[in-house]
């Protein structure tokens, strides 16, 4: 891989529609990074509640509006738009924890072999409050096809070199696209856990992972086997 800079560009891509009881905490979270150099570009597509006011307040987000509705087609937007060197992408009901970014920085320069970088995540409800903490552990293509999804999302920050050798998001897999966008990096590339805490994940009542758990479970049953699993439980 390329060597970075020594402060490079860091791009973070935050899809949101209706997401104006939770938008807020994202967009602070990513401002208030202790890092000098982070793009945040938000994609809308038409929220009818306060989500447009808010953005309104944080002029120094990148917002485009109208966006494409679904989730996979925000992301690719905003990733061919981001100019960073590396990538970020947390959705509008996440939130960043201090100094998430310049660790993440860090341990892309420390491992410059590495495409990807991740790390374990808190479970908070839709007040902030911290229900439990949940840890992930060091994974590569084997261990993501095989098991399950080590790469928490909205901990993961990766190189542009290895998004622009692999392709963009595929958007077959509403559902389960992250799942699919580390497997195809780790198939190329180390990536690397780290071992400290960086975003929190927000469960709330009639999110995605809620609704369609068990479409979850069977679209990831299928890109796994697409991947060459031979077991998926």
């Amino acid at each position: 891989m390329k060597a970075l800079p020594e402060t490079p560009l860091v791009s973070v891509v935050t899809p949101s529609y209706n997401t104006g009881r939770f938008i807020e905490e994202t967009l602070r979270s990513v401002q208030e990074q202790d890092y000098p150099r982070i793009e945040h570009i938000v994609l809308d597509s038409g929220s009818t509640d306060g989500t447009p006011s808010i953005l309104a307040r944080y002029p120094s987000v990148h917002v485009v509006s109208p966006a494409p509705g679904g989730i996979t087609e925000k992301v690719n937007l905003g990733f061919s738009l981001a100019k960073g060197e590396i990538l970020g992408w947390i959705n509008a009901d996440d939130f960043y924890l201090h100094a998430a970014i310049s660790k993440a920085v860090a341990a892309l320069q420390t491992h410059p072999d590495a495409a990807l970088v991740y790390c374990n995540y808190l479970h908070v409800d839709e007040d902030s409050v911290e229900v439990d903490r949940e840890r992930s552990k060091q994974a590569g293509f084997r261990e993501l096809i095989e098991e399950r999804n080590y790469v928490p999302h909205q901990t993961a920050f990766f190189r542009r070199e290895a998004l622009d050798r692999i392709g963009e998001v595929d958007t077959r897999y509403s559902l389960v696209q992250y799942w699919d966008l580390w497997i195809r990096i780790s198939k190329e590339f180390p990536i690397v856990h780290v071992d400290d805490w960086w975003a929190a994940f927000r469960v709330s009542r009639g999110q995605r992972s809620d609704v369609h758990k068990y479409a979850f479970w069977r679209q990831g049953r299928r890109l796994t086997r697409s991947h060459g699993a031979r077991y998926f439980t």
